[in-house]
């Protein structure tokens, strides 16, 4: 079901069991040993990619931002009112080197904690521990919404020498000016982190039919140009956001209780990923603007014509095996065994 390209994901179209089994399932199942098989393949097929390329090595850049998927209704779990939005908050942290990517984790924006989504996200990062992936350089990029000078001093602490963070203009600086006063490419400390010094740029993009400044933060030197080339890797996850609502059903996540809720969400990143994983092994175009091959609800297709085999040969070997022996039971264990 939410590998099928250009129809809705709703429990209703999945083929060859009720709406209801579907839903007893995803409220009962225990996904964690299946969400450790997923996180091992992405680990693995990132260390593969990385050691496959050859000359100047990439980097891993590790993207962190906040999604949302609205809801309405009323006791539905981990819904809130953040930034003008009532549903499910998702802190979403997704990691890639050269053209391969993946969604590495989420941690939903709880009410009932006291978890902010500064907490959640540091918590992700964690898991990439620059001292746990060895010779892998790290490029961390976040919004502004990230933004906290304990944040930025724990990033800096962890080993993380590479962040670019998008930053208020109101920020003050130690000497007294806020961001906004800076100019591009300088050096400057903020109020409350003087021991980091980041250099600061902006870009200017439409909002609402006028041109909005947003500010950018990074710890490593560069040139204004360099500085905000940098930050847009981080806009591969708001690309990611568009299809993951739009092609996977992330957006359409109708249960009703917290397991099923997450296990609806496990499944998006599942598809997601396979899908992530089958369009860059099939490649990229040639010329002056490559593109990708297949987009990825074309190969949500193709992954299902390759997985169906699988799936539907057993049970056609055991109808052929009812009708043979003139079996009017259900199927079984003991049928699928003798099958």
């Amino acid at each position: 079901m939410f590998l099928e390209e250009g129809r809705r994901k709703h429990l209703k179209h999945v083929q060859n069991c009720s709406k209801s089994t579907v839903s007893r399932l995803l409220n009962t199942m225990d996904s964690a040993p299946l969400e450790k098989a997923r996180l091992r393949f992405q680990i693995e097929a990132l260390r593969k990619e990385y050691d496959r390329l050859r000359g100047r090595k990439p980097w891993l850049v590790i993207r962190v931002d906040l999604t949302s998927i609205q809801k309405t209704g009323q006791n539905l779990p981990y819904t809130r009112t953040y930034n003008g939005i009532f549903g499910i908050h998702l802190v979403v942290i997704h990691v890639s080197i050269g053209k391969l990517s993946f969604p590495m984790g989420h941690a939903i924006y709880d009410p009932s904690t006291d978890e902010t989504p500064i907490h959640l996200a540091l918590k992700l990062i964690k898991r990439f521990h620059p001292y746990l992936w060895g010779d892998l350089p790290q490029f961390l990029v976040m919004d502004s919404g990230f933004y906290s000078a304990d944040a930025m001093d724990l990033l800096h602490w962890w080993g993380f020498n590479q962040v670019s963070i998008g930053g208020r203009s109101n920020l003050r600086l130690t000497d007294g000016r806020h961001l906004k006063d800076a100019q591009r490419g300088e050096c400057v400390t903020l109020d409350g982190l003087p021991e980091c010094p980041l250099y600061v740029s902006w870009v200017e993009l439409p909002r609402n039919g006028k041109m909005k400044r947003f500010y950018v933060l990074d710890s490593q030197p560069g040139t204004a140009r360099t500085l905000t080339t940098r930050h847009k890797r981080r806009w591969l996850i708001e690309s990611f956001f568009k299809s993951a609502k739009h092609d996977f059903g992330l957006n359409e996540t109708r249960l009703r209780s917290e397991t099923g809720i997450k296990n609806w969400l496990f499944l998006v990143w599942l598809s997601v990923s396979v899908c992530l994983y089958q369009q860059f092994q099939v490649g990229m175009t040639q010329g002056k603007r490559p593109a990708w091959r297949l987009s990825l609800g074309a190969c949500g297709t193709e992954l299902r014509h390759e997985l169906m085999p699988h799936l539907l040969y057993p049970c056609c070997l055991t109808i052929h095996y009812r009708k043979k022996h003139d079996v009017s039971i259900t199927t079984t264990a003991k049928t699928s065994r003798a099958a």
